[in-house]
């Protein structure tokens, strides 16, 4: 059993179990230095970038400290630059409270606000919201911060740039001056240092997180984007396609090593796991297998996978992308060594693109966007390999005493005989029993293209309503169609999303669609339009 790291942290027992069910047992950079910090008290300024686990280290401080409490006032309260990042943060809040019992929502602008309202008079421990919607909430008299023992401004660089400054201001002079501040941002701009000195305690301390994160040039990177029932399928076929004879297969789970070594293994793919929960013995037979080359695949999670140094590794497939870049950094660094060129594959949904351009940024690297290989090309792929092992073998000579027997078939068979020959041995190799030609890019089933994306002349607004409301694209034309009274023409991309949808709108009928429209029903859901931020 790996021991986790976790628990040397200080961190409360109902956290730490539910960091465990989350898969992680070491802790990030950040996680390692910010959270003893955290512990103690005082404010804290966290320098790292978007992707490092920053989420995970101040929320599970203030999951340690908070007791839920029968008064209905917020204890601690998150503010966020954008309702997206708002809303990943609270489900992320959610993982590390479950055991807690905690409180948590999440409020943002675009979204129905008497449904936040009801929430907040039942009675919250924690808020994460935008500025904008805290302070509308505020003015409103509904959400006081009497209480609030705990003041997190995550991206507070981005905040500012946003024009956030005096939002932020407003919130922490309503907040006792006996709580503690903690701010991440990735840079410490002039208004980053102005906030420190006039909100934050003298003693704050200053964690930074800075290590320029590489990848090596050796390694070629490339992403799939699929559905998340489509991860498995979408991994199989480009094992298939690209005939990978040895790679290391990422999860962030131990639990999703098991499952998808269990499938592979079914599937007919030669294939181990290596996670934590494996004796030492177990998981160092496995390595020298997988060394020797007995098995193709190894199927591991980031702390399992550490110290493992095998050279003619060709691929690295990251089913699960990790919860850090660092730890991206490391996995990819797994193939491409002693100067061969390697190739790491993403495998990811529409949600995590965002992070997968964090990687880049932060890696100054580029990750391509590849088509997922269809039936007829891993079929001529797996023909081309099954007629280069035939000539291998031909040229070792390993065939000779079997020609004997094919001197003893009819003439007039042989081509038959051979095809047949082949065509048993292909079904052999074929590992994953694929019902259709193409799987459909996640992007594609989310988005009604209409090639005005990004034309000058549109704009884009933002509708609470999602797939989870049921919404598609036919309805949400129409519903524009027979509310706004405009045309089909004047509706551009939709981009449907789990809780909300995008759609490019024509500048001539802008106006036209916000008030017609706004707070009418889609599927008997009252939706909210605004115009959506620039990205």
């Amino acid at each position: 059993m790996i021991e986790n790291k976790f628990n040397e942290l200080g961190l409360s027992n109902e956290v730490l179990k539910a960091i465990e069910d989350m898969g992680f047992s070491k802790p990030s950079k950040i996680q390692e230095e910010a959270i003893p910090v955290l512990l103690t008290g005082v404010d804290v300024i966290g320098q790292a970038q978007t992707g490092t686990g920053k989420t995970l280290a101040f929320g599970s401080v203030l999951l340690s400290k908070i007791t839920p409490s029968q008064r209905k006032l917020p204890q601690a309260i998150i503010l966020s630059p954008t309702r997206e990042l708002a809303m990943q943060i609270h489900e992320e809040m959610g993982r590390i409270g479950k055991y807690n019992g905690s409180r948590i929502t999440c409020v943002y602008g675009g979204s129905d606000i008497e449904r936040q309202i009801r929430t907040i008079k039942k009675g919250i421990d924690i808020i994460v919201g935008t500025p904008g919607r805290v302070m509308d909430l505020m003015r409103r008299n509904v959400l006081k911060l009497n209480d609030v023992k705990f003041v997190v401004l995550d991206e507070a660089d981005e905040m500012l740039n946003m024009g956030f400054v005096e939002d932020i201001e407003t919130i922490l002079e309503k907040v006792d001056d006996d709580r503690q501040t903690i701010l991440f941002s990735a840079t410490m701009p002039a208004g980053i240092k102005k906030i420190a000195q006039n909100y934050m305690h003298d003693n704050f301390e200053h964690v930074a997180v800075l290590s320029k994160q590489t990848t090596a040039t050796s390694v070629k990177q490339f992403y799939y984007e699929v559905k998340q029932k489509d991860r498995f399928e979408a991994m199989c076929r480009l094992i298939d396609v690209a005939n990978v004879q040895t790679g290391i297969i990422f999860c962030r789970t131990k639990r999703s090593v098991d499952e998808v070594t269990e499938q592979m293994q079914q599937a007919n793919y030669n294939v181990e796991a290596m996670h934590g929960d494996l004796s030492q013995n177990h998981r160092m037979n496995t390595l020298r297998k997988f060394k020797k080359g007995t098995i193709n695949f190894l199927i591991a999670t980031d702390v399992a996978a550490r110290g493992i140094d095998v050279e003619n590794v060709t691929h690295v497939i990251n089913y699960e992308l990790p919860q850090d870049i660092e730890s991206y950094v490391h996995r990819i660094g797994r193939t491409g060594r002693a100067d061969k060129e390697g190739q790491a594959y993403s495998i990811i949904t529409p949600r995590e693109k965002g992070f997968l351009r964090q990687i880049e940024r932060v890696t100054k690297s580029s990750i391509t966007k590849a088509t997922i290989p269809t039936l007829q090309e891993i079929s001529e792929a797996k023909i081309g390999t099954l007629v280069s092992k035939v000539e291998d073998q031909i040229l070792a000579g390993n065939h000779k005493k079997f020609k004997q027997l094919v001197n003893e078939i009819d003439p007039t068979m042989l081509a038959d005989f051979t095809a047949a020959l082949m065509y048993m041995t292909f079904q052999e190799q074929l590992g994953y029993d694929y019902k259709r030609d193409t799987i459909q890019e996640a992007s594609e089933g989310k988005k009604r293209e209409r090639g005005r994306g990004n034309n000058k002349d549109y704009t884009r607004i933002f509708i609470t309503a999602g797939s989870m409301d049921r919404v598609k694209a036919p309805q949400i034309v129409n519903f524009f169609v027979s509310k706004a009274g405009v045309r089909k023409e004047d509706i551009g991309d939709i981009d449907i999303k789990r809780k909300f949808t995008f759609v490019d709108i024509n500048k001539k009928v802008i106006n036209k669609v916000v008030d017609k429209c706004n707070k009418q029903k889609i599927n008997n859901r009252k939706i909210e339009i605004e115009i959506a931020n620039k990205k």
